[in-house]
C-alpha cells in the first residue's frame, strides 16, 4: 500500500483522499475505518491494513485535512504557542477535533460502501490515529468498537487539555475500546489512565501492554506497523467479539 489515493471522501465541504481496500470474498464485510498518525498515511501501515483485509474485514483509510496533500489545515500549522504551554494545548485539542470531523465523514463513507455491512463497523487507529478513536467514542459515534494503538502517548504529558477531554470522552462513551501500546513507547500512562477512567465507568473495554518492540526509547510507539503478528489476534478477537 502507499498514500496514493484510491478514493475520496467529503468533510466540512473538502473533498479528501483515501484508501480502501475490500475482501477478495463476497460482502457485506464489516468494515474497519483506519486513522493514521500525525504524519498522515504512510507505507509502514500497509501491514497491519493488509492484514485487517486478510481477516475479512473492509478497510477504508481516511487521509485527514492537511495530510498527504489534502486541503485543509496541517494540525501543526494551527499549534503555534509555546509546547506544553495551556494555549498550546487547547490549540491541539481544537486542531484534533476538526480532524475528528473528518474521521466522523470517513465512517459515513465506509458506511455507504454497497459491500459493506454499515451495522457492523469499527475504528482503529494509531497514534493520533488513536486519539481519532477516542474522541469520535467521546462523540457518540455509530460504531461498534475502537482500537486504540498507541493512542496520545507523545503528547500525553504536554497536554492536559487534551487528557480532559479524552478522560471526559471514556466516561461517557458506549463504545467498546481496545487500548494498545507496547512496553518501549514513549508514555505508558494513557493506557493505565484512560482504561482506570472506562473501568470506573463500567465501561466495556481490554488494555494490553505488549512487550519491548526496539532498542532505542519510543520504538514500541509503531506498535500498529511493528508487531502485527502480536496484536492481530488479540484484535481480531475483540472485534469478531462486537462485530459479530
Amino acid at each position: 500500500m502507499t498514500p496514493r489515493p484510491l478514493t475520496s471522501y467529503v468533510s466540512d465541504g473538502r473533498e479528501l483522499a483515501a484508501f480502501l481496500a475490500l475482501p477478495d470474498a463476497p460482502g457485506p464485510h464489516p468494515g474497519v475505518v483506519f486513522h493514521h498518525g500525525s504524519a498522515g498515511l504512510m507505507a509502514a501501515s500497509e501491514a497491519g491494513i493488509s492484514a485487517l483485509v486478510a481477516a475479512g474485514y473492509a478497510v477504508l483509510a481516511p487521509i485527514r485535512r492537511g495530510h498527504n496533500g489534502n486541503p485543509g489545515p496541517y494540525w501543526e500549522d494551527l499549534v503555534t504557542s509555546p509546547w506544553g504551554s495551556p494555549r498550546m494545548g487547547d490549540e491541539l485539542v481544537a486542531a484534533l477535533a476538526g480532524e475528528c470531523d473528518d474521521a466522523l465523514a470517513g465512517l459515513e463513507r465506509l458506511r455507504a460502501e454497497p459491500s459493506v455491512d454499515g451495522e457492523r463497523l469499527a475504528m482503529v487507529g494509531s497514534s493520533f490515529g488513536g486519539v481519532m478513536v477516542l474522541l469520535a467514542a467521546g462523540r457518540g459515534a455509530a460504531f461498534r468498537a475502537g482500537v486504540s494503538f498507541a493512542g496520545p502517548s507523545i503528547t500525553w504529558p504536554d497536554a492536559p487539555a487534551l487528557q480532559q477531554v479524552l478522560l471526559a470522552a471514556m466516561a461517557t462513551t458506549d463504545v467498546p475500546l481496545f487500548l494498545i501500546q507496547a512496553w518501549d513507547d514513549v508514555h505508558l500512562t494513557p493506557t493505565y489512565a484512560l482504561g482506570a477512567a472506562l473501568a470506573a465507568a463500567g465501561r466495556p473495554h481490554e488494555t494490553r501492554i505488549y512487550g519491548r518492540l526496539g532498542s532505542e526509547a519510543g520504538d514500541g510507539h509503531g506498535v500498529f506497523n511493528k508487531a502485527v503478528d502480536l496484536w492481530l489476534p488479540d484484535v481480531t478477537r475483540f472485534l469478531a467479539h462486537w462485530l459479530g
